[in-house]
């Protein structure tokens, strides 16, 4: 399915009828691709033909003879169980039936389990509807070489169009392999700006100017000072470390220097991880750093009692001070950019349709409908309102996080510029989401996808060689002087200079053929 990058974004002139656009991406995550790579939301006036159109509407026919009646399922990963799961979704199904006279069946799976738990009915050939994916949670290249999910080039012609019509190339881009569509990006901020998260009652405490806080060495003053006068509060929270190709440099598509014009590839250790394992072990070694920072599971687990003065954010999402508010035990937080917006695109937040599904059209019918009615995403990102939340002025609602549904995951569902926004978030949310969207520095290397089936023995023994060292290294728990050489070492047995030889070749292939050397 071809389809032209239309650049800039152009506002909607004509106002279609019946659905608006729906949900996408969190702090939480998103973000990190794999290999040393770091990949890793009020409707509002939205672009026509690219991402983000909150005002197109849906061809889908209402409920009538036309089509029969059908069940879908849908998997997706939360946070945690919703008491009123049941009511919301039949809110959810009274708004499909009359829509395209179908009913679904929300199946979330806690965010911990969700991969094993999708491995083992995936593999079984269980019968399954539609399944959320991405590039770090049940991943998407992985399963779709295992043959998951269905090819959904013919599918968004005759069943999609509208939904396809409202993404930029980029992001079919990055729901494609080998030329063939095979999910939808849940349209969100799909770019990463790295930076810290502050507790605000501190910043303003010791009367922290953020302005000059331009690397991570920049914090440590601020860091001591917490260490000094806050007991029992934590002055730098972390579960993997702070790593990450964005604080130097590095492509997030693939691991090569920015501004390198022979395109190579660079080894796993490269001489800014060392320099960062050596301040996450300085600051570890100070007390700084929590603990137990290297056992850790979930990056909340980091910051998630509101005893954690700073942490390390991934992706820089605008509005996501209100997510991180919800989540640190109800203390205000402002972030702290360090470095330029870089498009890593669609990835991180993906929904597909399963090879097992007995009606793949009514899915796609479905994903369009999540996708461009208002109503619908809002319902299943925030719940009933009245009971889960209350309007308030303009776009804004507020929330009940104790009222029995809560899920602060607006990315799992859809296209974000459909939703309400809670009390808290900028009222610019949607606009900043669109313009970092638009100017976020995008990869020479979009469009490379690296098939790792030739090297798939040596990067199991990577991963499990990373297991062992990369979170204690990274967290500063281990010292760098010591144990990084025995990494490094352990790395080039497992097969990672085999692994990089074989990304270098096949991005040297791809540059040929694409007349980008």
């Amino acid at each position: 399915m071809k389809k032209t990058n239309s650049g800039k974004f152009k506002f909607r002139t004509t106002l279609l009828t019946s659905i608006s656009l729906a949900a996408a991406l969190t702090a939480a995550g998103c973000g990190n691709s794999n290999n040393n790579n770091d990949a890793s939301p009020s409707p509002s006036a939205a672009p026509s033909g690219s991402a983000g159109t909150s005002a197109s509407a849906s061809a889908a026919p209402s409920a009538s003879s036309e089509l029969d009646p059908v069940e879908l399922t849908w998997y997706y990963p939360q946070n945690a169980a919703n008491a009123d799961l049941q009511l919301v979704n039949d809110a959810v199904n009274k708004i499909t039936k009359e829509k395209i006279n179908a009913t679904i069946k929300l199946m979330p799976i806690d965010f911990g389990t969700y991969e094993q738990k999708m491995n083992t009915m995936t593999a079984a050939g269980e019968k399954m509807d539609i399944i959320w994916t991405s590039n770090w949670l049940f991943k998407f290249d992985t399963n779709q070489k295992k043959g998951v999910f269905q090819p959904l080039d013919d599918l968004l012609k005759t069943h999609g169009q509208k939904l396809y019509d409202s993404l930029e190339k980029k992001f079919w881009d990055d729901a494609s392999l080998q030329g063939t569509i095979y999910a939808v990006p849940n349209f969100q901020f799909s770019a990463q700006r790295a930076g810290l998260v502050i507790q605000k009652r501190f910043v303003d405490k010791y009367n922290l100017d953020i302005g000059t806080i331009k690397k991570m060495e920049d914090i440590e003053p601020f860091l001591k000072q917490v260490k000094e006068g806050e007991p029992g509060i934590t002055p730098f929270g972390t579960t993997r470390g702070f790593y990450t190709a964005l604080l130097y440099g590095i492509d997030t598509k693939v691991p090569v220097y920015v501004n390198d014009s022979t395109n190579t590839v660079l080894p796993d250790v490269t001489e800014e991880m060392k320099q960062n394992y050596a301040l996450a072990h300085s600051w570890y070694t100070k007390g700084y750093i929590n603990q137990d920072a290297a056992t850790l599971k979930s990056a909340a687990d980091a910051y998630n009692k509101g005893t954690t003065a700073v942490w390390f954010d991934w992706t820089g999402k605008p509005g996501s001070e209100v997510e991180f508010k919800a989540a640190d035990g109800g203390y205000d937080v402002v972030l702290v950019p360090l470095g330029e917006p870089v498009f890593t695109g669609a990835s991180s937040t993906l929904n597909a349709i399963s090879r097992t599904s007995k009606n793949p059209e009514r899915a796609m019918m479905f994903l369009e409908l999540v996708n461009t009615d208002k109503e619908l995403y809002n319902t299943l990102v925030y719940g009933i309102e009245g009971k889960h939340f209350e309007k308030t002025t303009g776009n804004f609602i507020k929330i009940n996080q104790d009222a029995g549904y809560f899920t602060n995951t607006d990315w799992i569902f859809g296209n974000i510029t459909n939703e309400y926004l809670p009390e808290g978030a900028p009222a610019d949310k949607i606009e900043q989401t669109l313009k970092m969207n638009n100017e976020a520095r995008v990869s020479k290397y979009n469009g490379f996808v690296f098939n790792s089936e030739p090297v798939k023995t040596e990067i199991a023994n990577v991963n499990a060689v990373n297991e062992e060292y990369a979170a204690s290294l990274g967290t500063g728990t281990l010292d760098p002087a010591k144990y990084l050489p025995i990494y490094e070492e352990k790395l080039k047995k497992a097969g990672s200079e085999t692994i990089r030889a074989e990304k270098q070749k096949q991005l040297n292939e791809w540059l040929a053929a694409n007349g980008k050397q």
